[in-house]
């Protein structure tokens, strides 16, 4: 049994018990007393169920019920018009609080729906600033290491200008450069976890280096 068919059980059992007691009152109450205007109280406790045809049909039986009341109730030298009169004030609070409550209830459940909307809007607007604010780091980090590996290149350069050609230890040079700087950019598109770091200029980047320090650490630790 589900949530919701423990919630309508429960209510049902109210609204019945509810219902007998005020028809009982009724079948003890002259004509001219409005005593089906209780079962106003009736509809009320339908509304714990979130089933709108469930709170409409509780007011189809609670109608049916003033009338009922009408006939059991002891005679009286009440008018039969104004008897009447009574029974329709009766049913006509019923329907008023029915419709009322169910359109108030409405609007309550719209105005928490757009509200649960804005928020995934604002979270969604969250998560794209975030990885807008990722991107920007990473494309700051990516420029500042091929950045530097073009300033180094610079000056194997201004070698070849001056040389024609790059020595031996200038060419072992170049190759390890060129490796650690594959190695760096390795790292920056491997890593688990974005940690940011203090850039120049006072720019956020990633953090690629700290993931290692950490691993040699835990390793060293554990040997």
């Amino acid at each position: 049994m589900n949530k919701s068919t423990t919630v309508n059980v429960s209510v049902s059992l109210w609204c019945g018990l509810g219902a007998l007691l005020i028809l009982l009152i009724d079948f003890n109450t002259s004509l001219g007393i409005a005593s089906g205007v209780p079962y106003i109280i009736i509809v009320l406790i339908s509304l714990k169920s979130p089933d709108k045809r469930y709170t409409i049909a509780i007011a189809i039986l609670c109608t049916v019920l003033v009338w009922i009341g009408y006939l059991g109730s002891p005679p009286s030298d009440v008018e039969m018009y104004k008897a009447y009169i009574n029974r329709f004030l009766s049913v006509l609070a019923i329907w008023v609080t029915t419709i009322l409550t169910l359109l108030q209830r409405d609007s309550i459940n719209q105005l928490h729906q757009e509200r649960l909307k804005n928020l995934q809007s604002i979270r969604e607007a969250e998560i794209q600033q975030e990885k807008l604010k990722v991107l920007r780091a990473t494309m700051r980090t990516v420029q500042d290491i091929t950045g530097n590996f073009l300033n180094n290149l610079h000056f194997f350069k201004l070698g070849i200008d001056k040389n024609n050609s790059l020595s031996p230890e200038s060419m072992k040079r170049l190759d390890q450069m060129t490796q650690e700087t594959t190695m760096r950019l390795n790292k920056l598109a491997n890593l688990d976890e974005i940690r940011e770091k203090k850039m120049a200029g006072d720019l956020v980047g990633i953090d690629y280096e700290r993931p290692a320090k950490e691993n040699k650490k835990r390793d060293t630790i554990d040997g």
